[in-house]
């Protein structure tokens, strides 16, 4: 590098480092003077040397602060300390997402260990014995429970839990549990049925209640505090007089179906239903029988 090109660069650094000069020519022109003794007394000897490294490491400095500026922005410190870098927050993790429902395919085993749909032992088979006692405690008063049989000497109480999903279907479970219910001599029967969500779309009230035991009969929505329920009435050749369907907004469905007479009992029917439409109605949305899982 020439001599006059190292005066050159040095003079620039110089203009960009220094304050304008003041508007007065005289205190222009001694300013001038004094940095151009400056500049003759920096050229000599060593200060040569260390001009030409300081502009050498210049680009270099320039090119690491800029290399960081992906980490974070610049915060002005006081005069004379280094610049600090703030570390830019990081975006928020994202929610796991929940785990997809399991979907039955052809030869699968049965769930949990089962030998059938059927699960006789462990915490399914416990909440459908608890199901159970649940009916038994909403009996009115003046009615009971008693544990009949039937003729070929079953019981006329069971709980039962099954695994309810078929091929292709998200895995789902049905608990059902039946009762007598005797008033003198005279048995009616009860039965409650809770399916946990099966990913199934929502149909209306009397849809819904018309997929259980066959559904023939007449239909009626009822209102209780906003819930829509249906309650059918069946023709008289079901099982079952009436019964109630109520679908909760997460997909569980309750089934609440009463009759006043027992197949096979040997015993005469009750004289009149165990409760009306409305407490049927009312009875199917209480979370009483209400099991999602």
């Amino acid at each position: 590098m020439k001599e006059e090109d190292l005066n050159e660069a040095f003079h620039d650094v110089l203009v960009r480092s220094t304050p304008p000069p003041s508007m007065d020519p005289a205190s222009a022109l001694a300013q001038a003077r004094r940095a151009r003794k400056r500049r003759t007394v920096l050229l000599s000897g060593a200060g040569v040397a260390a001009l030409v490294v300081a502009l050498g490491a210049g680009p270099a400095l320039v090119v690491h602060y800029a290399g960081n500026r992906s980490a974070g922005p610049m915060v002005a410190g006081s005069t004379g300390t280094t610049p600090s870098i703030v570390p830019e927050p990081r975006p928020s993790a994202t929610a796991t997402p929940t785990k997809a429902p399991a979907t039955r395919k052809s030869n699968d085993p049965w769930p949990e260990g089962q030998v059938d749909r059927t699960a006789s032992a462990g915490p399914r088979a416990d909440r459908a014995v608890a199901l159970m006692g649940d009916l038994s405690s909403v009996v009115p008063a003046g009615l009971s429970t008693p544990n009949l049989k039937y003729s070929d000497g079953r019981s006329m109480r069971w709980p039962q839990a099954q695994y309810a999903s078929n091929d292709g279907e998200q895995d789902y479970w049905e608990y059902q549990a039946m009762i007598p219910v005797q008033k003198d001599n005279r048995v009616g029967q009860l039965l409650v049925q809770s399916t946990t969500p099966s990913g199934k779309p929502a149909t209306t009230p009397c849809q819904l209640a018309q997929k259980f035991w066959g559904g023939t009969g007449t239909c009626a929505v009822v209102d209780v505090a906003g819930k829509k329920v249906g309650v059918l009435t069946t023709n008289g050749r079901d099982s079952y007089d009436q019964w109630a369907a109520y679908r909760y907004p997460d997909g569980t469905v309750v089934y609440l179906a009463q009759a006043k007479k027992v197949d096979d009992s040997g015993r005469p029917p009750l004289a009149q239903p165990i409760f009306t439409p409305h407490q049927l109605a009312e009875l199917v949305t209480s979370p009483t029988f209400k099991i999602s899982q």
